[in-house]
C-alpha cells in the first residue's frame, strides 16, 4: 500500500461531549443491542479487554439483540468450543479476540508489549521468560493445561524453580502468548488453560489473507476500531491500540487513501475544545436530529452494570471524559477495591458495583455516587436481575 498520508476527510460539526457519548452508545451497540451473539460482538469490537472474564462476558452479550443473549454457561460453551479467544494483545492485558483476528493482532502489537513487560520483568528480577518458549510449548502440545500444570511442567525440567512466584509464571505464559505458541484453552471448572496456538487459531491473517502487510493491518485496525467505537482521536487510538503516534497516523492516511470518503474529521468542542475526532462515515452518519452520530432518548433513563474495564470506559484516552458526570465528581474512573464495576446511566458513570456469584444466589452491591432518581433505581433493578438471570441464579441486591 502506498505510505504518503492522505488528505483530511471532510470536516463535520463541532462535536460536543453530549454528542460523542451517544455517537459511541450507539456504535458500542448499547443503546439498541443488535448484535446476534458473542462472538459477533467481539469481532465488532476487535477486540474487549477480558481480564475480569466473567463481568467481560457479561457486557459482551449486553451488545447481544434480546432475543438472542446467551446466558452465562452458553457464553462459557463458545468460549470453550473457541468462537471466542482470549490472549495477551494490544497492550499488557488480556482481550478477547476472534480466532480469526488473533493471528494478525499479534503480530502487528505483540513486538511493543514484549518492549513494554521487559523492563516490569526486569524490575522483578526476572530472567528472560523467552528461555522457557520451547518447553511451554512442548507441555501443551498434548493438550491445554492450567496455570499451575505449566508451572509442574517447568520446575520438572528445571526451567523454573519450586517457588516461583505466580507473577513469575505469569510473565512466562503471556511471553508465549505473545510469541504466538499458546493461547486460551477451554475452561476447566473456573480455572483456566491454555493451549496450542495453532490449535485454536486458524491458519492465515484473518481478513489481511494469507500474507501480513503491515500497512494493511493498521488500516484494518482503524477500521475495526473507529467501527465499534464512533468518534475518536488518534491519542484515542495509541490509547487503545499500544501502537505509536507515527504508525496510527500513518494508517489513517492510508485508511483514507484505500477508501476515499469513509473518514470523517470533526473539532471538538467544550470539554473537547481543541481534540480532532475521527469517524467513519457509515457509523457517524447524523442521526435523526442532524446531529453527526447523535440518537435520541428511548424513553427512560438507560440504567449498565458494566465491566470496569468495558470497551466504553478503556477504548479511549483524552477524549473518555465523555462519561464523565459531572454530578457524580471529577474522576469517575478512579479505583474502589470494594467495588470495581461502573454503574452508568446513559452512558454517563453515575457509580460504583460488583457481584458475588454463589452456588444459588447473586449477590449484586451497588453505590451511588450522586443521588438517584426513582426511575433510576428502577433501572438498576432491573439490570440486576436481567444480571442474576444471565448467571440462572437467585439475586440479592445489598
Amino acid at each position: 500500500m502506498a505510505g504518503a498520508a492522505a488528505s483530511p476527510g471532510a470536516t463535520s460539526t463541532p462535536l460536543d461531549a453530549d454528542a460523542v457519548r451517544r455517537a459511541r452508545l450507539r456504535a458500542h451497540r448499547l443503546l439498541r443491542p443488535d448484535l446476534p451473539g458473542l462472538p459477533a460482538v467481539v469481532g465488532h469490537l476487535l477486540a474487549v479487554q477480558g481480564q475480569e472474564f466473567f463481568p467481560a462476558l457479561w457486557g459482551a452479550v449486553r451488545r447481544v439483540a434480546p432475543g438472542a443473549r446467551p446466558d452465562a454457561a452458553a457464553s462459557v460453551a463458545a468460549f470453550d468450543a473457541g468462537a471466542v479467544l482470549r490472549t495477551h494483545v494490544l497492550r499488557p492485558t488480556w482481550h478477547l479476540v476472534r480466532p480469526d483476528d488473533a493471528r494478525w493482532l499479534l503480530e502487528l502489537t505483540a513486538a511493543r508489549v514484549l518492549r513494554t513487560t521487559a523492563s516490569t520483568e526486569r524490575g522483578h528480577g526476572i530472567a528472560d521468560p523467552a528461555r522457557c518458549l520451547d518447553a511451554v510449548t512442548d507441555l501443551v502440545a498434548a493438550g491445554p493445561l492450567t496455570r499451575a500444570e505449566v508451572k509442574d511442567g517447568l520446575v520438572a525440567r528445571g526451567l523454573l524453580a519450586p517457588d516461583a512466584t505466580g507473577f513469575e509464571v505469569g510473565q512466562v505464559l503471556m511471553t508465549a502468548e505473545l510469541h504466538r505458541a499458546v493461547i486460551s484453552g477451554p475452561l476447566r471448572g473456573r480455572q483456566h488453560t491454555y493451549a496450542a496456538f495453532d490449535d485454536r487459531v486458524p491458519p492465515g491473517y484473518g481478513p489481511l489473507g494469507e500474507r501480513f502487510d503491515r500497512d494493511a493491518a493498521l488500516v484494518e485496525l482503524w477500521r475495526g476500531y473507529l467501527r465499534g467505537r464512533a468518534w475518536a482521536t488518534v491519542r484515542d487510538a495509541a490509547q487503545w491500540s499500544g501502537l505509536t503516534l507515527t504508525e496510527l497516523r500513518r494508517g489513517l492516511g492510508l485508511l483514507r487513501e484505500a477508501a476515499p470518503g469513509a473518514v470523517v474529521d470533526a473539532p471538538g468542542t467544550g470539554a473537547l475544545e481543541g481534540l480532532t475526532l475521527h469517524g467513519l462515515a457509515e457509523v457517524v452518519g447524523a442521526g435523526p436530529d442532524g446531529v453527526p452520530g447523535a440518537a435520541p432518548d428511548d424513553g427512560g433513563p438507560g440504567v449498565d452494570l458494566l465491566q470496569g474495564y468495558d470497551e466504553l470506559f478503556v477504548g479511549y484516552g483524552p477524549s473518555r471524559l465523555v462519561v464523565r458526570d459531572p454530578v457524580a465528581g471529577e474522576e469517575p474512573l478512579a479505583p474502589r477495591p470494594a467495588l470495581l464495576h461502573v454503574l452508568a446511566v446513559d452512558g454517563l458513570v453515575a457509580g460504583r458495583w460488583r457481584w458475588t456469584a454463589g452456588p444459588r444466589r447473586l449477590d449484586v452491591a451497588t453505590a451511588w455516587a450522586r443521588p438517584a432518581s426513582p426511575a433510576e433505581e428502577a433501572a438498576l433493578a432491573a439490570r440486576a436481575a436481567e444480571a442474576a438471570a444471565w448467571w440462572g441464579l437467585e439475586l440479592r441486591v445489598e
